[in-house]
């Protein structure tokens, strides 16, 4: 089977990469990730990405931005802005979720002012994973940022013949618990506690310290402060750590992550460079090239962009989940963290992730993180068995705390995935406990963790469309996908009456919802009966951002799925026609066109619609069918159209379109997650080294 093949190739893939190690010493990846990618957009009219060019460390607990707004939403960068307002301290996964914690950094020369404007091109500038250098305009200002885990060091150098004021200053996000206060000796601490998802007991604890010239301390207002500098001054350099347990959890990270040492002056250089490797140490586990383009760099614009598009899809694959746990005072080994998931925000030992929305990512970022990261993927399910440990469930949408977002809990997807491939480094029993909870017990009202409607779903074996459930196909669809990959967890750990059950239950779900006159999943009454109002091009009543068409080609049995197709001839043959289908839609239950609706169209592919999520599987299916050869074919047509250098086909949704993009590219895709399988297809590059 390609299955079983695909795992095969992974091990001569895996084998192969002690030959090409020092070819891939010399080789830096950080040099083709685009962090412009994505941010060309027209925010909730047309996505090209809704990304930000976010600087940090791998699932860095903060990330760098440039603020090219006023900020009055959540689109405070657009890469065709062209002025400078601040770099923005950032926790924002996404702008349909909105940030916590922020606050703002940035040089100014001249009088101060609390809404300073310098003017650039984004594209001029250097932005890039590890590092941000760029100049701004009047004044000719040169503003680099190298991050840590928790903090950052910025460098800025002033003209030099210049005799105007300088200054760096910070302002703080605006919460109702804002303050800061000299530190002396040239240093300063301040707390923020803007939270726009309602975490409790949030604050962000940062420490800041200068480190070059005497600066003095001016405070301006109650939000905003700087460290000016005599008008002789050329090059200041600034850092800062931050905690969200206490200012003296941030003054350890920063002796941890900052501070000079006696033997060794650390600089701003040796800051920048640790962030590089780190990068490239993680970029390089993937290793792609074809053998006519020896040259550096590649021979060909084409290869150039997809080069450029598969290392920007892994940075965005390494973005998220946050880490936001924390050095401990007790020990290097020792970790602690501030938790939102519990009722009083209390601070816990151990491992914690956020930022995350598991509709999107459980598709491909945890596959991909499964196949070439499973050592990081061990510690990030041990943050999410945490998460479910302090608040009793495993987040659906998290940020930082739980969030009411998307349907499903694919969450379960990604634990079960975890415990069939076998990832370690988490509590396996912890994390069953938490799946058992998610199969078995109705959420609470509000909708942000567990199955809501899971009463219903279990009564009549899906979500009727008069049960007052939203979303009732995708829904029942989605609670399908968790039980299956929940029954191959129980599998593993030896439940097989809940292996059963559960497998028996989203059997059940495909069954229940298939339409056999159309050929898709079409909304049911309590009665049995389909519901009477229904169009395969119509969007809402019962799907979530999408139609019939999205919602019609559950993955994970794919041997059912094509019995109710009469075959898997019949199968492929209903791929084929979403493919030749005009790409028409209507609004139906939105009531107004929406974003996704444009791009899907905009796509020109039919009724398949990369630039969302639920489409992303299904012409994989095509692999399973036999038909590789129409999989292949119609895979290569997303690649070279959905996909550009400096844009997406949609939201890139936390890592989720890129990881698409590298896994298709490695030849290599999850069809099903929460499997243990990957299917082969046919790479993108003459030669592909997982390491």
């Amino acid at each position: 089977m390609a299955r079983a093949a695909a795992r095969g190739a992974c091990l001569l893939l895996l084998c192969a990469a002690a030959a090409v190690a020092e070819e891939a010493d010399a080789f830096s990846p950080v040099e083709y990730a685009n962090l412009l990618a994505g941010s060309f957009t027209k925010g909730d009219v047309f996505s090209t990405g809704n990304t930000m060019p976010l600087v940090g460390r791998p699932w860095g607990f903060n990330h760098w931005a440039l603020q090219t707004n006023d900020g009055q939403s959540s689109w405070w960068f657009n890469g065709n802005d062209h002025e400078f307002r601040w770099i923005r301290c950032t926790h924002q996964p996404s702008p349909w979720i909105g940030d916590y914690g922020w606050f703002f950094v940035g040089p100014q020369m001249g009088g101060f002012t609390t809404k300073p404007t310098g003017f650039f091109e984004p594209r001029s500038g250097r932005i890039k994973p590890h590092a941000m250098d760029f100049r701004t305009a009047p004044d000719g200002m040169r503003v680099e940022l190298a991050p840590t885990m928790h903090g950052a060091a910025l460098r800025v150098t002033f003209p030099g013949a210049s005799r105007a004021e300088k200054r760096v200053c910070f302002k703080l996000g605006g919460g109702g618990g804002d303050s800061y206060k000299s530190a002396g000796g040239g240093a300063a601490e301040f707390r923020t506690n803007r939270n726009s998802g309602g975490a409790p007991n949030f604050n962000h604890h940062v420490f800041v310290e200068a480190v070059s010239g005497s600066p003095s301390f001016e405070s301006h207002g109650h939000d905003t402060f700087c460290f000016g500098y005599p008008s002789s001054a050329t090059t200041v350099e600034v850092r800062m750590c931050s905690s969200f347990i206490s200012q003296e959890q941030a003054r350890h990270t920063y002796d941890v992550e900052l501070r000079r040492e006696s033997s060794h002056e650390r600089s701003f250089g040796d800051v920048r460079l640790e962030s590089e490797d780190e990068w490239n140490a993680l970029l390089s586990r993937a290793a792609v090239k074809n053998t006519h383009a020896d040259a550096s760099p590649p021979t060909s614009a084409l290869e150039g962009k997809d080069l450029v598009v598969f290392y920007t899809g892994l940075y965005r694959a390494l973005t998220f989940p946050r880490r936001i746990d924390e050095p401990s005072a007790r020990g290097a080994e020792t970790r602690v963290h501030w938790s939102p998931y519990s009722k009083g925000g209390s601070v816990h030992d151990g491992t914690l992730v956020t930022d995350n929305g598991f509709w999107d990512t459980f598709r491909t970022v945890y596959p991909l993180l499964a196949l070439v990261y499973p050592d990081h993927l061990g510690w990030i399910v041990d943050g999410w068995v945490n998460a479910y440990r302090e608040g009793g469930w495993i987040p659906k949408w998290a940020s930082p705390g739980y969030r009411n977002s998307m349907v499903g809990t694919y969450g379960d997807v990604v634990v079960a995935e975890a415990i069939v491939k076998g990832v370690g480094g988490f509590d396996e029993a912890a994390a069953w406990d938490a799946l058992h909870k998610d199969a078995y017990e109705e959420a609470p009202q509000g909708g942000a963790v567990g199955k809501v409607g899971l009463r219903v779903y279990n009564q009549h074996g899906y979500i009727p469309a008069d049960s007052g459930v939203s979303d009732c196909v995708s829904r029942t669809l989605d609670f399908a996908h968790a039980d299956w990959a929940t029954a191959n967890a129980a599998e593993v750990l030896g439940h097989a009456e809940d292996a059963k059950r559960l497998r028996d239950r989203a059997r059940g779900a495909v069954t229940h919802l298939y339409d056999k006159s159309t050929g898709l999943m079409r909304p049911k009454q309590k009665s049995g009966a389909f519901s009477s109002r229904f169009s395969p091009t119509r969007w809402g009543d019962g799907y979530t951002e999408g139609s019939a068409w999205h919602h019609s080609f559950p993955p994970f049995d794919v041997e059912l799925l094509a019995s109710l197709h009469g075959g898997k001839d019949g199968l492929v043959k209903q791929i084929m026609d979403m493919l030749d289908a005009p790409s028409t839609f209507e609004a139906g239950g939105y009531g107004q066109t929406i974003h996704e609706m444009r791009e899907m169209r905009a796509l020109a592919m039919g009724q398949y619609g990369h630039n969302n999520q639920p489409s992303h599987h299904i012409l994989w299916l095509l692999h399973l069918c036999g038909r590789a050869d129409l999989g292949n074919k119609h895979v290569r047509r997303v690649i070279d159209d959905a996909y550009m250098a400096d844009a997406y086909s949609g939201d890139e949704d936390n890592g989720e379109m890129g990881s698409w993009f590298v896994l298709a590219a490695l030849g290599l895709f999850s069809v099903s997650p929460g499997s243990e399988d990957y299917v082969l297809g046919g790479p993108l590059f003459d030669r592909v080294t997982i390491s």
